[in-house]
């Protein structure tokens, strides 16, 4: 389990790392939107990064210290990750449904808005310090320090209820909200863009394009959501049905037997991956927006020649070229 678990996590920094070279070395990060798709990254690399520093941790005599810090900078980095994805999201809808012109906007409070996606995660994530709520799960189960409240002065009645309620509301409540605000906005924006007609053979490509990107970057929420499905579906049995998971972990811990094992380690290798799958996401949308561009530039090129042969006899066909021109550069700063 436990090379499981590195090979995870070994994945998530790798793709991470890949990402964010490729932002800085090929992509324009000049670009607003780039620099979320940045910031989503780096995110990541704090979240992969921080699960290096506990992976095995004991449930008596561990370094209170270090499984803090593991635990602060994992919570930190997740909330993070929710916060870019589903900005990528809204700004995404923005540019196609309401134009380019309309990011600038944003672009002039670009480092508010920079400096919010961060804070609010901090904030988030120095919360259960009040509670010394950072501890890891019992001994022999490889994990990480994350929400869970240890505390020796307190009842197990009341531990369980405070690591109840911290991690539905610093956690789930705010993963459930980011997969369902970005698919709302992804959504409304494949549709607002499938609405839009034009007679013109360029128009209808640049719409095709634009359907096909709308459409692929639900993959991020999509990834955002499989990674902490397994985790979501363990709170919710903790919170229903508590008396499974204790005869479970008896089972596991006095015997050395059930399924207790495995799901732990599906809980937590399919999160480990959340880095890896989102640098996929990303290589995967790279590769088909550059391959659309190319066919339309091909197009564009065809209408060029057209521009210029109807040029010095029409004034209307001009115009129509001149617009289609412009359409295709807005499309590039899509």
């Amino acid at each position: 389990m436990i090379i499981i678990f590195y090979v995870c996590i070994s994945l998530s920094i790798g793709g991470s790392t890949l990402m964010l070279t490729h932002l800085f070395f090929f992509d324009n990060l000049k670009v607003f939107a780039q620099r979320i798709v940045a910031c989503l990254s780096i995110s990541d690399c704090f979240y992969a990064f921080g699960l290096l520093l506990y992976v095995e941790p004991t449930f008596d005599g561990y370094d209170v210290t270090r499984c803090t810090i593991q635990g602060a900078l994992t919570q930190f980095a997740t909330i993070c990750a929710f916060v870019w994805s589903t900005s990528i999201s809204y700004f995404l809808y923005v540019s196609i449904t309401r134009g380019q012109r309309e990011l600038i906007y944003f672009e002039r409070y670009e480092k508010l808005i920079i400096g919010i996606g961060f804070a609010v995660p901090l904030l988030m994530a120095t919360i259960p310090l009040f509670f010394q709520s950072y501890a890891p799960t019992p001994a022999k189960v490889p994990a990480t320090c994350s929400i869970s409240s240890n505390d020796e002065t307190k009842t197990i009645e009341k531990n369980r209820s405070l690591s109840l309620y911290l991690n539905l509301t610093l956690f789930y409540i705010p993963l459930l909200s980011s997969v369902l605000i970005s698919v709302y906005f992804l959504l409304r924006t494949y549709f607002k863009t499938k609405r839009i007609k034009s007679q013109y053979e360029l128009l209808n490509k640049q719409i095709n394009i634009q359907l096909m990107f709308a459409r692929n970057l639900i993959l991020y929420p999509l990834a955002l959501f499989i990674c902490w499905l397994p985790s979501q579906i363990v709170f919710l049995i903790f919170v229903f049905n508590n008396n499974w998971i204790e005869q479970i972990q008896q089972d596991y811990f006095i015997h050395q037997t059930g399924p207790y094992q495995y799901i732990r380690l599906v809980q937590y290798g399919v999160s480990f991956l959340q880095g890896f799958l989102n640098s996929l996401v990303y290589w995967f949308n790279s590769y088909q927006m550059r391959k659309r561009l190319t066919s339309l530039e091909r197009v564009h090129l065809d209408y060029q020649k057209t521009k210029t042969f109807f040029s010095n006899n029409n004034d209307q066909s001009e115009n129509r070229s001149s617009q289609l021109s412009n359409s295709f550069e807005n499309l590039q700063d899509i």
